[in-house]
């Protein structure tokens, strides 16, 4: 399993030494989360952050868009080395169209789905996406905690989809990292069980 630290767990004072601290080795990608303080209560990074820390490593960028208007992020970010991008299901009326610009402009395009989405109504439309992400945990004020019934509905996913890249994100620990691959999950995102260590 690929595991993609998450930066948002990193010191906020310290950005450009903890990205510098990760192994190119051990670690493909930095995961940036993405939050507006809209779709999800919290507020990350902005554009001008990712790009100060995209001069720091050379290290590909996965994007979370945890944001209620995802397309108006698209041509910043594809110019900042993306892996991938994922845009929540939740914020897309046509889901689709998302994939679609994505792929137009030579990048990888992700759905994410939050813990109370069904992956059934996106049928027609997974089969054409490069990666899904699973959010294992919702914001909750506790601190996250992982929510185990995700691990089904990853298994769900890549029953029907045997190739997509299959992420989880959200309160995943190494204790649940040999759980998630059984389930065929292939990029766990882990950001206090990184940064935090």
């Amino acid at each position: 399993m690929i595991i993609s630290p998450s930066i948002a767990s990193a010191n906020p004072l310290r950005l450009e030494e903890e990205v510098k601290r990760l192994d190119p080795i051990l670690y493909t990608d930095l995961h940036v989360d993405i939050e507006d303080g809209h779709f999800v209560p919290n507020i990350t990074f902005g554009m001008k952050t990712v790009k100060r820390l995209r001069a720091v490593t050379d290290l590909p960028f996965s994007f979370h868009l945890m944001v209620s208007h995802p397309f108006e992020y698209l041509e910043e970010i594809c110019s900042c080395q993306p892996s991938v991008i994922f845009a929540h299901v939740e914020a897309l009326d046509y889901p689709s169209s998302f994939v679609e610009a994505v792929q137009r402009r030579g990048g990888k395009a992700g759905l994410a789905f939050n813990p109370k989405t069904s992956i059934e109504p996106f049928h027609y439309v997974l089969s054409r996406a490069d990666a899904v992400l699973i959010m294992t945990a919702e914001p909750d004020g506790q601190g996250q905690q992982f929510i185990p019934a995700m691990v089904e509905k990853a298994q769900q996913v890549r029953n029907m989809f045997s190739t997509v890249e299959l992420w989880v994100d959200g309160a995943v620990t190494v204790e649940r990292v040999e759980e998630l691959e059984r389930a065929g999950v292939t990029h766990a995102v882990m950001g206090r069980a990184v940064f935090g260590n």
